[in-house]
């Protein structure tokens, strides 16, 4: 059977009508993430997120469930205190921009979601809080890398985690000037025309360079592949991915079917999806002597033994990062002297 947005959708609602007759303590389904978007499939692979408003507080906070080996449900629980008053969403890059850029409403009660949603737009897209969600990304990008570059992270997975974070925190800061924030699978893919929003098109290339090390990865693709599929197959069915659900085994396809399609468009983006996940694993199983993972690590040339390597490179994207807010906010009336900047 084809698989197009239009039947995943149908069958998201079919399965929210079940959901509100099994628990008549929900408040408001919507949909948001990439379904939301013209292409939500990436080599037959996605998941589709939901966000389940309860009345009373859930401890459950995030959710994997099946549908088919290559589509799960992504479900995010929240009460309804977390949205009080709807106006603090307005700087929250997350959860303000799924309720902002085009959701799709599936259930709601009392009109929670239509009361809810006027609020916080009433001023989401007003240039100063653009801005201040943009910093947020920035200014943690910044405070990490002034922790990293100080060569006090020494082991390997926990390096490369937290560089690719800066990456992705500075690269998001760019990403918040024109729509929501950008997770995995995406970042690398959509980054660019992302970039290009802004008249920023260059800025795509200085993330690229920053995945890729001197030698050309084509060869080594089964290699790499192979050994990181192994590790993300056997995480996915141990108790130990209770700690990061992302990597759950119902996801496998998810990342390796992203994985075959980015090397064979964007490499730097399939190098960064391998060295995300590979990471946290190694760093959960505290697996760091691994010799598959090393080998990975330092043929794309980042680890603690990279890090002078990489230092004037970083420097160089997080400086033309805050160039480039910093003319968006000159272009919107916002003078960098701003106290906002502050």
């Amino acid at each position: 059977m084809r698989v197009t947005k239009e039947s995943l959708i149908n069958y998201t609602k079919s399965y929210v009508n079940k959901k509100i007759h099994q628990d008549r303590g929900l408040l408001c389904i919507y949909l948001t993430g990439s379904m939301t978007s013209a292409e939500p499939l990436i080599n037959g692979t996605t998941d589709i997120d939901l966000v389940i408003v309860h009345e009373e507080y859930t401890v459950q906070r995030r959710e994997i469930q099946k549908i088919s080996p290559e589509i799960s449900f992504d479900i995010l629980h929240l009460d309804q205190n977390f949205f009080i008053p709807p106006r603090r969403l307005r700087t929250d890059p997350w959860i303000g921009s799924s309720l902002c850029f085009d959701p799709i409403l599936l259930y709601e009660r009392g009109h929670w979601f239509e009361f809810t949603q006027a609020s916080l737009e009433a001023n989401f897209f007003l240039a100063e809080n653009v801005i201040l969600r943009s910093l947020q990304f920035l200014n943690e990008a910044k405070k990490k890398w002034l922790e990293l570059s100080s060569g006090s992270i020494i082991q390997e997975s926990s390096f490369v985690q937290q560089y690719l974070q800066i990456l992705e925190n500075a690269s998001n800061a760019v990403v918040c000037l024109s729509s929501s924030p950008l997770t995995d699978r995406l970042l690398m893919r959509n980054f660019r025309s992302k970039a290009e929003a802004i008249d920023k098109k260059d800025l795509s290339g200085e993330l690229y360079g920053l995945m890729i090390g001197e030698k050309d990865p084509s060869p080594y693709y089964d290699y790499f592949f192979n050994s990181w599929k192994y590790y993300l197959d056997y995480f996915g069915n141990n108790e130990l991915v209770n700690y990061d659900i992302r990597y759950h085994a119902d996801r496998l396809l998810y990342y390796t079917k992203a994985v075959e399609s980015l090397w064979k468009e964007l490499i730097p983006g399939a190098l960064w999806l391998i060295a995300k996940s590979w990471s946290r694993i190694i760093q959960l199983y505290q697996l760091d002597e691994n010799e598959y993972f090393h080998s990975f690590c330092s043929f794309i040339e980042i680890g603690p033994q990279f890090l002078e390597k990489r230092r004037k490179q970083v420097d160089n994207y997080l400086d033309l990062i805050e160039e480039s807010v910093l003319e968006w906010g000159k272009k919107q009336g916002i003078d960098e002297n701003s106290s906002i900047y502050l």
